[in-house]
Parts: C-alpha cells; sequence; structure tokens
C-alpha cells in the first residue's frame, strides 16, 4: 500500500480506431499490399516496429472486406509486442475503393521515436552487463533487474512522463515507463515477460509479469517504489507475488493473463531443501524466514504499534517490520496514531501473509 500516491496509463486501453489524433506524424510514409487480414497484421507490424508514421495499405478485395479486417488486425498487430502496445500514442485511418478493390491510409503517433526506443534497448543491454554476471541464476538476475528500477526511476508527480526513454533521461516516470523498462530489462536478459493492465484504488495502472523456473509471478516495481522515494532502499512488497496476494489492492482482468498461483516463499524453501545457496539468502532477503520472530510480536492495536516503534526509534532506527493483524483500513487508521509521537515523514509497504488475515508491513521513518 501506498500514501498519497498517484498513477496514469494512457496506451492500451486508449487505442481505437478513428480516434482524432493528437499531433501530426511526422515519421516517412510507407506503402505495402495485402490480400487478408493476416498480411494487413503483418504490413501493421512492420510499420509499428520502423516506427512509421503513415501507412498506405492496398487490399486485394472490396471496401466492405477491408472495413471488416482493418480493424482487427489493426490490434492485433499492436498487441504483438507489448512495449509497441504501450509506446503508442493513437492511431486514425481513412478507406477507400469499390466493391472490387479498396485502399488505407493509416496514420500512427507514438510516445517514443525509433530513435528513442533504439536508445533504451541499447542502454538496457549495457545496464544488464553491469548489474548481472553469467554466473548469477535466474533468480538473482530478476531480483537484480527489479532493485535496479526502483533505485534508477523516482514517481513522475507531474503525470507527463509515460516511456522508458522518459524514465532513462530524466529519472522519473508514471507506472508505465516503470513497466515498459522493467520488460525491456527482462525480455533482454532471456525472461517470458508481460505488461498487466489494471487499477488500484480506481485509478488505471500498469505493472509486469514474469516467468521464473516455469512459474508465472506478479511483479509491481512502481508500487516497490513508494513516494517520497526512498533512494537505495526497496522495497519487496510487490515482488513475485501470486494472483491472490497481488488482488488484496490490484483489479486486473484475470482471463488476460496467465495465472500466478506459487508462492515464491514456497519456491525458494524448495530449492534451498535441494542446498541452493542463493535460495537460503533470498530467502532470508526476502524476510520469509522470520515467520517465527514476527509471529512473536503480531501487531493489533494502536497502543503496541506504538510500542513497537518506540523502541526501534530508542535503538536509532528508522525502520522496522512486524505483522500486522487486521484490515488494510484498520492498519491506516493505527498508523495515524504515530502523529504527535516525535515520528513524522512516515510511509510504510505491506504484503499480505497467503493463508492468513495478516499483513506483513515494513514502516519507515525520519
Amino acid at each position: 500500500m501506498k500514501l498519497g500516491m498517484a498513477f496514469a496509463l494512457v496506451a492500451g486501453g486508449a487505442l481505437g480506431g478513428l480516434h482524432p489524433l493528437g499531433e501530426t506524424a511526422t515519421a516517412a510514409a510507407v506503402s505495402a499490399q495485402a490480400q487478408s487480414q493476416t498480411q494487413l497484421q503483418n504490413q501493421i507490424y512492420q510499420a509499428l516496429t520502423a516506427r512509421k508514421g503513415v501507412l498506405n495499405l492496398t487490399y486485394a478485395g472490396g471496401i466492405q472486406e477491408l472495413k471488416k479486417a482493418i480493424e482487427p488486425a489493426l490490434n492485433a498487430a499492436i498487441e504483438q509486442d507489448p512495449y509497441i502496445h504501450y509506446t503508442m500514442k493513437g492511431y486514425a485511418y481513412s478507406l477507400r475503393g469499390t466493391s472490387a478493390s479498396s485502399s488505407a491510409e493509416l496514420k500512427l503517433t507514438y510516445r517514443e521515436t525509433a530513435q528513442q526506443s533504439a536508445y533504451v534497448h541499447q542502454k538496457v543491454g549495457e545496464t544488464l552487463k553491469q548489474i548481472t554476471t553469467p554466473d548469477m541464476n535466474d533468480h538473482l538476475k530478476v531480483k537484480a533487474i527489479h532493485d535496479w528500477v526502483v533505485r534508477s526511476l523516482k514517481y513522475d508527480q507531474t503525470l507527463s512522463k509515460f516511456t522508458a526513454y522518459d524514465g532513462l533521461k530524466t529519472g522519473s516516470a508514471v507506472c508505465q515507463g516503470y513497466a515498459l523498462l522493467t520488460y525491456d530489462l527482462l525480455k533482454q536478459a532471456g525472461f517470458e515477460t508481460n505488461i498487466v493492465e489494471g487499477y488500484v484504488e480506481g485509478t488505471a495502472h500498469a505493472w509486469n509479469m514474469v516467468k521464473l523456473g516455469g512459474k508465472w509471478y506478479q511483479l509491481d516495481t512502481t508500487w516497490d517504489d513508494p513516494v517520497p522515494d526512498r533512494g537505495d532502499r526497496v522495497s519487496t512488497a510487490y515482488y513475485l507475488v501470486t494472483d491472490s496476494q497481488l488482488k488484496r489492492d490490484h483489479v486486473w482482468t484475470s482471463a488476460n493473463y496467465p495465472q500466478a498461483v506459487t508462492l515464491y516463499a514456497d519456491t525458494l524453501n524448495a530449492l534451498a531443501a535441494k542446498g541452493v545457496t542463493v535460495a537460503k539468502e533470498l530467502r532470508t532477503l526476502l524476510g520469509y524466514n522470520n515467520a517465527s520472530s514476527d509471529s512473536a510480536a503480531v501487531v493489533s492495536t494502536a497502543s503496541m504499534l506504538r510500542q513497537v516503534v518506540k523502541q526501534a526509534d530508542s535503538r536509532g532506527e528508522s525502520q522496522t517490520s512486524f505483522q500486522y493483524k487486521g484490515t488494510r483500513e484498520e492498519l491506516k487508521t493505527d498508523l495515524r496514531s504515530l502523529t504527535g509521537q516525535g515520528i513524522s515523514g512516515i510511509r510504510y509497504t505491506s504484503k499480505a501473509l497467503e493463508g492468513t488475515n495478516n499483513w506483513r508491513v515494513t514502516l519507515y521513518w525520519k
């Protein structure tokens, strides 16, 4: 959960044929011929890949056939590549023809130019060489990618920076930029991944899924980077979680994406049982083997919370982790009770504990 954070998502869900364009496409026009809907899709996809601004198509069929084929072909071409999908800004088209032959002019606009996307892909490749090594296993690589994105980006509170290019050039982006950069890093590192589109508290949001060890997991780098930015501190509240864990505060159309049903803690426990050293290290780093210590001091009231924070603060610490028993709204109410206790700049992350009604909370303050 985050306090005082807004999100913006402008791309895939907003796309549609005959939508007015906000700007004139400037990329050079390209022409192509097509004899079927599949060929239409292929020609459109090639134009999208090259970030062409105008595509002139001739179709070996009447205008009524083209009318039926153009929209499905456009949508399929856009959805063929998630990176293209979420860097598209809009499109419009006009059709001409007779019952025997027809043509279409497509105007396409993007949030990233071809040169900007090439810059992103190059920088991602360079970054992967810096943050991963050949001897790292896949679990460590995914963690390195997640942590690098969280540390490198700040959330764009102006809600105007939507792309991975924006994030790399300015150091900030909205959730769409986080998801695009995470997607390209995972993709170039050899992982099967995608971008998920949904809502958090009624606001459009985007995040990622990644396939690791044959299992799918949800991954939200934006929500692991709370506002205000915490510099090098990295949260893992939304790191490799299941659908049921994420559904505590995220909403999406599950049928559109693979299922994430495997607890990452169980995955690491199984690997650790086989003697995989990095699994033991990750289990400790992610707090999965702290269940006994957490359960010994479960916070369930405002007074208990104040005592936990007071003890940590007296030791000169500015953060603490604990289990909380209660609803998310009750947690918010108890956190407000810290006001007036000499604690300021309060921020927190929370992760639902599978099989319980409890939360694992990490609390930060100044």
